[in-house]
């Protein structure tokens, strides 16, 4: 879109200068919303920004003392990023923070406008059921050291001692000072203390905390969180990041908590049978008088013990693959089964399938606790855990299946061997079996005892993936909200923008012509004119200063009329408009006063048949006129009537006739403009306005030079659109435009030039206009015949 087609939309200039003439709109809008900045920074709440810095180490490379000792090949046990700030604003962690710290109990302080909150009041107070005053509030007004007044309940009170049980709502509440506080009865405010849900709470939280991450590439976890008071806020996320290092090793201690339990119940029914093999020996001992087996028994026997043990480990993996099963078939806790490896089993597909479903587990579990039940991530969970749980089953059947054909294997081997024990006498075979069974018991004993010894030393030397990084500290900051700078800044932007805005819309949706430069866009009917508001109360010039702004005005008309008629051979003025209220019969009739007023005999005509107006200005009745002489027998003598200004006659319409239009075109009406042209150097007609009825367009017929009226923030642009089809069509013959009730100031001209006396220059379209310069007749710059004299300016 180019120039042109902006400015058909909307002149920037003249919407510029409209902007510096509503100068006081524009301040008006200023100081408004400088104020509303200055109360909303004032009254509101100051939030302040806490923060605090926490490191995950997403990938713990280091082997723990277990790995070190035994050479173990432990499972990934890593979390992804997404999880840890998952579970940073999961609702239990936030939960119990809260709770902890006791947050259930709110403080604050009540100043004359508004209240703000505080971790430390002048006042603490032991509640025993929280939950029986949720929802509560209690004012606390310090009277001394020992006394307060308890406001509760719609402004209930009464005075009670510090430290005294007070029931309240079903449960007991003391109220003590708080010597973290400086307290004296003249300048210790207030205390609100209210009762909240520490669910609501806890949801309230969730949503303040902001856990960023500082960078793609880093493992560092910024979280921050606004609060009135700083000091709640470090208090808050310092429990926080506490209760989530807490859990988190809790978490990783569970694992290895199960093994040795499971271990531990292993132990004990070994302990037993290996106890009484030892009896069983020492009896067949001492009752056979054996001391030692043969050489050949010994190596069949430690081949068997060996065997034995091998066929006991694979027994005992079974055990373990139950014990699996049993956690899948329950499937509520799956974030807690134990890593196989740590009692032997080394599968690592079966190890990565359960640490990835304990992964997934708690995942879910953060959603659920947190309340997000219907979470599409749960069901998406749900079908993962699923999956997975098939495919754990499916790997154990498997594990099971190998594991069964070792067990095979191993008691064919062991039977052999047994068979090989035929050769040797009776009581060293039931020997060798005795020793045998002791030799099984004490491997599994010792390897049990190993294992739950590794699985002591890695809960004992777990650590937590993250640690704090920077914590939260309380250095007396500025508050964050509100930016006092910020917004007044804002301020001065809505200030500046929201008038103009205003000003633009008023524009845009502006149908009235306003300036000069509206009536060239909307008709090529030349400008003659500019007339100012008249202000002074009275209508006719005669009833007005000579040298005020519209008796120049109409001067300045006056002198441009002459312009067109050098040879004296036009004496008719028609004046018309689109609508009524628009001014014509005012700028008719004052023209005629100025015609007269230079000494030219002047008759103004009031054409309006239909809706005359004139007589009234001029204090005369309507019963004579027009009608009278066309339609009935009175004269022009008897119908025109003398004014009290000296050349100046006027011929009011009359009665109103029944048909207007074909008195205006009857043969009489002719003549008697035939006779008055004889009589009179001017004649202006005030006719019907030209939007309405075609009056205007007859009696054009009969004038020399037609004045069309135009009037500021009255005359609509579409209506002007209809005169200038017919300007362009030469319907109109010659006419010109008066733009009428011009207020100063208004940038009627354009762009910011205001008028007084000067209303004679630069009209219309060019014209070198005898009066150009602005100056009046009668002044010290016109000669004797009213000749300007040029060779003085």
């Amino acid at each position: 879109m180019n120039d042109n087609q902006f400015d058909e939309i909307i002149d920037f200039k003249q919407f510029f200068y409209k902007i510096i003439n509503n100068w006081h709109f524009l301040g008006l809008s200023l100081l408004l919303t400088f104020a509303t900045a200055f109360l909303y920074n004032r009254y509101t709440n100051e939030l302040y920004l806490i923060e605090t810095s926490i490191l995950i180490k997403e990938n713990n490379s280091m082997e723990s003392a277990s790995e070190l000792l035994f050479e173990k090949t432990m499972g990934s046990t890593n979390i992804s990023m997404e999880n840890k700030v998952l579970m940073l604003k999961s609702y239990p962690l936030v939960y119990s923070t809260l709770s902890d710290l006791g947050f259930d109990i709110s403080y604050s302080i009540l100043g004359a406008i508004k209240e703000s909150e505080t971790f430390i009041a002048p006042i603490k107070i032991e509640c025993s059921d929280v939950t029986k005053v949720i929802g509560k509030k209690i004012i606390i007004e310090y009277i001394d050291d020992n006394k307060y007044t308890l406001i509760y309940d719609d402004n209930n009170q009464q005075n009670y001692q510090f430290g005294e049980e007070i029931n309240f709502h079903k449960t007991k509440i003391r109220i003590d000072l708080d010597t973290r506080y400086s307290t004296n009865s003249i300048t210790t405010p207030s205390t609100i203390i209210k009762f909240r849900d520490l669910k609501k709470l806890t949801k309230e939280y969730q949503k303040k905390i902001l856990i960023t991450q500082k960078d793609v590439k880093s493992t560092v976890i910024d979280i921050s969180i606004l609060e009135e008071d700083q000091l709640k806020g470090v208090e808050f996320l310092n429990k926080l990041t506490e209760n989530y290092i807490n859990t988190e090793l809790i978490e990783k201690n569970t694992a290895s908590k199960n093994t040795v339990s499971f271990i531990n119940s292993q132990l004990k029914d070994m302990n037993d049978s290996l106890s009484l093999i030892e009896l069983n020996i020492q009896e067949y001992k001492n009752s056979n008088k054996i001391t030692d087996l043969s050489l050949k028994a010994q190596s069949i026997y430690t081949n068997i013990a060996n065997l034995d043990t091998e066929l006991a480990k694979c027994k005992n993996l079974n055990n373990y693959y139950i014990y699996l099963e049993d956690y899948i078939n329950d499937g509520d806790n799956l974030e807690s089964i134990s890593v196989s490896n740590s009692i032997g089993a080394n599968d690592i597909g079966l190890n990565v399938i359960i640490n990835q479903l304990i992964e997934l587990q708690v995942r879910k579990n953060i959603l659920v606790d947190g309340g997000q039940i219907n979470n599409p991530s749960v069901s998406q969970y749900n079908r993962q855990i699923t999956q997975l749980v098939v495919n754990l089953k499916e790997t154990i059947n498997s594990s099971k299946s190998t594991n069964n054909l070792l067990i095979t294997d191993f008691k064919n081997r062991i039977n052999k061997m047994e068979a090989s024990l035929g050769n040797i006498p009776k009581v060293e075979r039931e020997l060798l079996t005795f020793e045998r069974l002791q030799s099984i018991s004490e491997n599994i004993y010792i390897f049990l005892l190993q294992k739950r010894a590794e699985a002591k030393i890695t809960s004992s030397s777990n650590i937590t993936d993250a640690r704090v990084l920077e914590p939260s500290l309380y250095l007396s900051n500025e508050p964050v909200t509100p930016n006092k700078l910020k917004n007044y800044l804002i301020a001065l932007l809505i200030g500046f923008i929201l008038p103009i805005i205003i000003l633009l819309i008023k524009e845009l949706i502006n149908e009235k012509i306003l300036t000069r430069v509206d009536l060239e866009k909307a008709t090529s009917i030349p400008i003659l004119s500019i007339i100012g508001s008249n202000n002074s109360g009275n209508t006719l010039l005669s009833q007005q200063n000579p040298k005020s702004a519209v008796f120049e005005g109409f001067r300045a008309l006056r002198s441009n009329l002459d312009f067109f008629n050098g040879d004296n051979n036009k004496k008719v003025y028609l004046v018309t408009s689109s609508i009524s209220g628009e001014g014509k019969t005012y700028i008719a009739q004052n023209l005629a006063i100025v015609f007269a007023k230079s000494g030219k005999k002047t008759l103004v005509v009031g054409a309006d048949l239909r809706r005359p107006r004139m007589y009234v200005d001029f204090e005369l009745t309507n019963d004579i006129g027009i009608s009278n002489h066309i339609l009935a027998d009175k004269s022009l003598s008897d119908v025109i009537v003398q004014s009290d200004i000296e050349n100046l006659d006027i011929l009011v319409s009359g009665p109103i006739p029944n048909n207007p239009s074909d008195a205006l075109l009857s043969d009489k009406f002719g003549e008697m403009i035939a006779v008055l042209k004889e009589n009179y150097d001017i004649i202006i007609l005030d006719t019907p306005p030209l939007g309405l009825v075609a009056d205007s367009l007859t009696l054009m017929d009969y004038s020399d030079i037609n004045l069309y009226v135009a009037r500021q923030n009255y005359s609509r642009k579409g209506l002007l659109s209809y005169a200038d089809d017919m300007y362009i069509n030469k319907r109109l013959g010659e006419i010109h435009l008066i733009f009428n009730d011009v207020r100063e100031g208004s940038g009627a001209y354009g762009y910011g030039y205001g008028y007084g006396y000067g209303y004679g220059y630069g009209y219309g379209y060019g014209y070198g206009y005898g009066n150009k310069y602005g100056y009046t007749e009668g002044s010290e710059y016109f000669n004797e015949n009213n000749k300007l004299k040029t060779n003085e300016l």
